[in-house]
């Protein structure tokens, strides 16, 4: 991964949890398609109610999607650690972070006063213990050497 724009390296969701979130936005999204397909083939109070309702669903399980899979990411800049996850973003200067583990949900950034950070996208979403233990070395592989420099 190439130093662009102060970005040094960025993760997401693995590609088995990305095609699961894609999936789950977009086989609800084909209903409501083809409702709106049967609404224009016969027009009808029936049809007009039955793809408002789909296309309703379609929109919560897509919004569900971005939100707790797709939008998740882990970026480290020359400043620090960007982590959004489902419940919130994340900023962490270099100089607050103490040290990085793997946990089960995650990479886990431990600060200087104690509070501990969960970054989602490096966690399993369905892929194997080794897919995770791999991509947290190139993880660890990159944070080392920032963690060493004081500033």
């Amino acid at each position: 991964m190439s130093e662009q724009d102060g970005v040094i390296a960025v993760w997401r969701v693995g590609p088995q949890g990305l095609l699961g979130g894609y999936a789950l936005a977009l086989v609800p999204a084909l209903a409501a398609a083809a409702r709106w397909l049967a609404l224009a083939v016969r027009p009808d109070l029936d049809n007009l109610t039955s793809a408002g309702v789909v296309t309703g669903i379609a929109l919560g399980f897509g919004l569900f999607s971005w939100w707790t899979v797709l939008r998740v990411r882990l970026e480290l800049t020359a400043e620090g650690i960007l982590m959004v996850n489902p419940w919130g973003t994340q900023r962490l200067p270099w100089p607050q972070v103490e040290t990085v583990t793997l946990g089960g949900w995650g990479a886990e950034f431990r600060t200087l006063d104690g509070f501990k950070f969960t970054a989602r996208a490096l966690g399993n979403f369905g892929e194997g213990r080794r897919r995770q233990d791999e991509r947290f070395a190139e993880l660890q592989r990159l944070v080392e050497p920032l963690l060493a420099d004081p500033r």
